[in-house]
């Protein structure tokens, strides 16, 4: 478990992190830069939260 599980782990994190914060901001259904950030931010998460695991998955071994 050397620097690209951590990497993934760290990545992992501060994408649920990411996640659950837009989730929040999203349910306060206000409108403004805030929500359409946090509409880009769950994009975000869905294309980088499988990379992580990925990155996790393959530096097991």
């Amino acid at each position: 478990m050397g620097l690209p599980f951590w990497a993934g782990v760290f990545g992992l994190v501060l994408s649920l992190v990411f996640g659950f914060n837009a989730v929040r901001e999203i349910r306060r259904d206000q409108p403004g830069h805030a929500r359409n950030a946090a509409m880009i931010h769950i994009a975000m998460v869905s294309v980088f939260l499988p990379a992580c695991l990925i990155i996790i998955a393959t530096s097991i071994n």
